[in-house]
């Protein structure tokens, strides 16, 4: 599992985070969690993955993007999020980001092999608190579609196993998972 970069008694805030990123501080990518500094690693299975999801899900009305979301005080690098087409931002993030309502986002994708622990319990209650619609985790063996977000995270979390259809809320539409999984 991937451990944090940063020290335990220090916390970025998200304007330092920004500073330190703008001004190339950073020799690799990270992404700023609840004040912590993480490492973001993409292996082969992960980069496959996350295009191959990219190019799945209906892009009708929607921006598919694989940007930093700003969220609340943290800077996340999800692996896909779907942002509604006509949405604007709420607000400028640094030089180089935008924030946006949370009802414009209406997917948010987690390719987890190392992280799957991370991504099933502080990712799924920051991206629940923010009110994003709906969070997907997607493992080598199974996407776990979280929805109903709340002041504490997610109220629901279902399993999706190869053989099953997914759910893409925003569409109304399905996805084999059998298909994003590559199999």
């Amino acid at each position: 599992m991937a451990k944090a970069f940063s020290s335990i008694s220090y916390r970025w805030s998200r304007s330092e985070f920004l500073r330190a990123w703008e001004a190339g501080a950073f020799d690799h990518r990270v992404e700023l969690i609840e004040g912590e500094v993480w490492p973001v690693v993409i292996g082969d299975w992960h980069g496959r993955t996350q295009v191959r999801i990219a190019r799945s899900l209906p892009d009708e009305g929607v921006e598919l993007t694989l940007s930093t979301l700003p969220t609340g005080d943290s800077l996340p690098d999800p692996d896909c999020w779907a942002l509604r087409s006509s949405a604007t931002p709420t607000a400028e993030v640094g030089t180089r980001l935008s924030a946006w309502k949370a009802s414009d986002v209406l997917l948010v994708v987690e390719v987890s092999d190392e992280t799957v622990m991370h991504d099933l319990g502080v990712k799924s209650r920051l991206y629940g608190k923010a009110g994003y619609e709906t969070y997907w985790v997607v493992t080598k063996d199974a996407i776990y579609e979280h929805t109903e977000p709340g002041s504490t995270g997610y109220r629901t979390r279902r399993e999706y196993l190869p053989g099953d259809l997914i759910p893409v809320r925003y569409a109304g539409s399905t996805l084999a998972v059998d298909t994003l999984l590559g199999r």
